[in-house]
């Protein structure tokens, strides 16, 4: 059992590190979005999909390691939570590390969302911001020419198509 609980405590450990990589991405990504830098973005967001990429191997290792330790303790894999697992192996020298690893995680994905709305906030005004150019764009080729001033006597259209 206690091999189990140390192969969980260190899948655990690589995934409260990764989501501390990604909160300091998230941090980056924040002032990438303020300044503008698209170039900058898509750096961090290839480096976030690395990341996320191996979160996932460990989250399939996690839940091995929990279908294990479920069974081992006959209880049901579903009800099987870090707060019940920590509850049950009190007494044993590997707890302090569960709480630990379990309080850092926590406050890391608390922390990861809060950053996240923050930066989903951004975007949507980035967004709100080209649609509203795109449309004064659109307006002022359509409208913004005088009314003795057309096509037929040499005007030209903002957004000509190729002939």
């Amino acid at each position: 059992m206690a091999g189990l609980i140390n192969e969980l405590l260190t899948v655990l450990n690589e995934q409260a590190e990764n989501y501390e990589n990604l909160l300091a991405l998230s941090h980056e990504k924040n002032q990438v979005l303020v300044q503008n830098d698209v170039k900058s973005l898509q750096k961090i967001t290839n480096v976030e999909n690395i990341i996320v990429g191996n979160n996932q191997k460990l989250e399939k290792r996690r839940t091995k390691i929990i279908k294990d330790i479920s069974t081992v303790l006959g209880k049901a894999e579903a009800d099987m939570t870090l707060t019940l697992l920590s509850e049950m192996i009190k007494d044993q020298d590997e707890h302090p590390a569960l709480v630990e690893v379990s309080g850092r995680l926590r406050a890391t994905v608390d922390s990861l969302k809060e950053i996240n709305e923050t930066n989903k906030t951004l975007l949507a005004f980035s967004l709100d911001y080209v649609e509203f150019t795109m449309n004064l764009i659109r307006g002022a080729s359509s409208d913004g020419a005088p009314d003795n001033y057309s096509k037929e006597q040499g005007g030209s259209s903002l957004f000509e198509a190729k002939q």
